[in-house]
């Protein structure tokens, strides 16, 4: 058995669902577009990305001069079914969080699955570095490049028989393996991702404008959501999965194998009750998420995000959990909290508004309040007759 043979068998057994190989020359044709969108505007925003990021992560021999060889791996997540709006049993308006953050970092879970295979070709003689997608790597470029699926529409990875809702991962060696061939695959006249965008993130066919995108506002963004982003958020308060929900090439998901379940350890809720997280407070916020993704935002920017799928589902029955919030200790919790009453609207929500801007001192927080009643609307008084 070859040493590429060697490799693939062990990531398998790993359970990587796809795994491939190209040369680790530069990423040109990608490098290219990933600049001129950087340049566009299009990831403004990411205070972690730049041009010459775009042009690190387009070579593969950066940190490893004398490689020969990439190898691409993809690892399937736990997927669960979606489900918008309100309650479910139990009573309560619920939240939706993005498939890829239920289960424990996948960071630390990735790194470790690499591990025996870095093994494997060290063992050999060979130098192995590892990347995942905090890497300086051009991920999706070289998973395409390896074989593993196409670009999609929706900018995701998609894998024939397997799907996108995979994690990847890179490994550069100096092991002359045997490289893989580009699939002839694209999505044809599909565009459903497109249409369903509720904020026409996908500006093009393959083509993401960061500044629109729900996971940017709920992952990324650390301040104030723009007014006339939230109203599009709708229940999303970790990212989204519109774009994957929709695309036929999941209709059928990859299942992770038990191995890769364990390795994700317990799962957090997909769907989890809104009004429950607006009552964390930092104790509670670090014991729920300290081991997800979802403590990317911390607890102000996920209470943020609470407050906007609430005004979107706008239940008056949240009107008391959002009265609550209105007197956190956090300023981007309280205006949040405001914005939702005004979407909720009626005389408690509008009675709770007048009550906070009465004692609040953050000016943008009472400039919230008073644009929440102005939502509300005028108090009716029923006439007596």
């Amino acid at each position: 058995m070859s040493l590429t043979d060697e490799v693939k068998r062990r990531a398998t057994e790993l359970g990587f669902c796809a795994v491939g190989v190209t040369g680790a020359e530069r990423f040109s044709e990608a490098e290219t577009a990933a600049a001129t969108r950087t340049q566009q505007g299009l990831m403004e925003g990411l205070s972690w990305w730049s041009e010459a990021r775009v042009h690190a992560s387009a070579d593969p021999r950066r940190a490893t001069p004398h490689a020969r060889s990439l190898i691409a791996l993809a690892f399937p997540h736990p997927v669960f079914p979606s489900r918008a709006g309100g309650g479910g049993p139990g009573g309560g308006p619920q939240g939706r969080i993005a498939a890829y953050a239920l289960g424990r970092d996948y960071h630390e879970v990735l790194t470790e699955r690499m591990q025996p295979l870095v093994a494997m070709l060290r063992e050999r003689g060979h130098v192995a570095k590892t990347y995942v997608d905090h890497g300086w790597m051009l991920d999706r470029a070289a998973a395409a490049r390896a074989g593993l699926g196409w670009l999609g529409k929706n900018t995701n990875l998609l894998i024939p028989g397997v799907g996108s809702y995979v994690l990847l991962a890179e490994i550069v060696t100096s092991a002359e393996l045997e490289p893989d061939l580009p699939l002839k695959k694209a999505c044809g006249s599909c565009d459903a991702c497109m249409r369903v965008c509720p904020t026409g993130a996908l500006v093009e066919p393959g083509v993401l404008d960061n500044r629109r995108c729900i996971s940017f506002w709920t992952i990324e963004h650390r301040g104030v959501i723009p007014l006339h982003i939230r109203p599009l958020i709708g229940d999303w308060i970790f990212g989204c999965d519109l774009c994957q929900e929709i695309c036929p090439v999941n209709a059928r998901p990859a299942t992770p194998d038990r191995q890769a379940l364990e390795a994700f350890g317990p799962m957090i809720e997909a769907r989890p009750r809104l009004e429950e997280l607006l009552a964390l407070d930092e104790d509670g916020f670090r014991a729920r998420f300290r081991n997800s993704a979802v403590w990317r935002t911390r607890r102000s920017g996920l209470l943020r995000n609470v407050c906007i799928a609430l005004g979107n589902i706008a239940d008056r029955d949240s009107v008391r959990a959002l009265a609550m919030a209105l007197t956190d200790a956090e300023p981007l919790v309280r205006g949040h909290a405001a914005w939702a009453l005004g979407r909720v609207g009626g005389a408690a929500a509008r009675a709770q508004l007048e009550l906070a801007i009465t004692r609040e001192t953050d000016a943008w927080v009472r400039d919230e309040c008073a644009q929440a009643l102005e939502a509300c609307g005028p108090l009716v008084v029923p006439s007596v007759v």
